[in-house]
């Protein structure tokens, strides 16, 4: 078990709330997360239910990891709160269940409770992106721009809630829950469309589609891997008979390589990931 690197998360105690959400979150295997998406910069109101139960969230991980269960049970309690306080937004009221649950099963702390809090904080910060990016739209509910833009919005979050399931939890299972669910909101989303996002969106669907399998480039990663190995051989037969030194760095170097056979598919699934992220984002310029 690696140690986890906590986003930076920044609040004031001003009106307004800036939050910096990186991609270095908590991972469910508590490795470091290296940039695994955009930072996103946001802003609301301090005292907002989604903002105060995003922080709670963040303490009880720190809690977590410090074996402080009293205080996990009472960041746990007040995230759930305040988010049972923001009715209007169902999201926030399943994620409250989910809380409960979870609270439910903390007096017997387990190993998977830390990927719970995790999932529990990932899910959040969506939640803060999603609401915010709503919020700083001032088209009317009538107009077609502003439909459409309701149901990217909601497509958008459980494609975020996908990134945990894809590269932190490995949960190919809850991975394609969320991505049915983003293909869902983008079908409503392109019912009430004009014609130049319906057909971004079409694109889209496609490359969403194939990234709970391991299909994509296949033959280009085999060639990839195949290399790798090879230049792994070579490293391994070039550090006999030399001195201590060089055999041990040597040695690292073809543990590097042997890792980064492992991840390959992991990068180039991350890599399609943030292709898709960032042109779901940029269809609000053609509303």
């Amino acid at each position: 078990m690696k140690a986890i690197h906590i986003g930076s998360v920044l609040f004031t105690t001003t009106l307004v709330i800036a939050f910096f959400v990186s991609g270095n979150v908590f991972s469910e295997n508590s490795a470091p997360l290296q940039n695994t998406s955009k930072s996103h910069s946001v802003s609301l109101e301090a005292n907002h239910p989604l903002a105060m139960a995003h922080q709670q969230l963040e303490q009880a991980h720190v809690h977590y990891q410090k074996g402080e269960i009293d205080k996990v049970k009472i960041n746990l309690d007040a995230a759930g709160k305040w988010l049972r306080g923001h009715q209007r937004n169902s999201k926030a009221t399943e994620l409250a269940s989910e809380i409960i649950q979870l609270q439910e099963q903390i007096n017997h702390p387990l190993n998977e409770h830390e990927g719970a809090i995790s999932r529990l904080w990932h899910r959040s910060s969506a939640l803060l992106v999603r609401e915010i990016e709503n919020a700083t739209k001032s088209w009317n509910d009538s107009t077609t721009a502003n439909k459409t833009l309701k149901h990217l919005l909601d497509a958008r979050l459980h494609f975020n809630h996908a990134e945990h399931e894809l590269f932190r939890s490995h949960n190919i299972e809850k991975a394609r829950y969320e991505i049915d669910n983003t293909l869902v909101y983008l079908d409503k989303a392109n019912e009430v469309a004009i014609p130049r996002v319906r057909k971004k969106i079409t694109s889209l669907k496609k490359d969403i589609q194939q990234l709970p399998t391991n299909n994509t480039n296949v033959a280009e990663i085999q060639t990839i891997i195949q290399a790798l190995q090879a230049a792994g051989v070579s490293v391994v037969k070039a550090s006999h008979s030399v001195s201590p030194e060089i055999h041990a760095r040597s040695k690292k170097i073809a543990e590097e390589i042997s890792n980064l056979k492992k991840d390959i598919f992991l990068l180039e699934k991350r890599q399609q990931y943030d292709s898709v992220m960032k042109r779901l984002h940029q269809l609000d310029k053609l509303l």
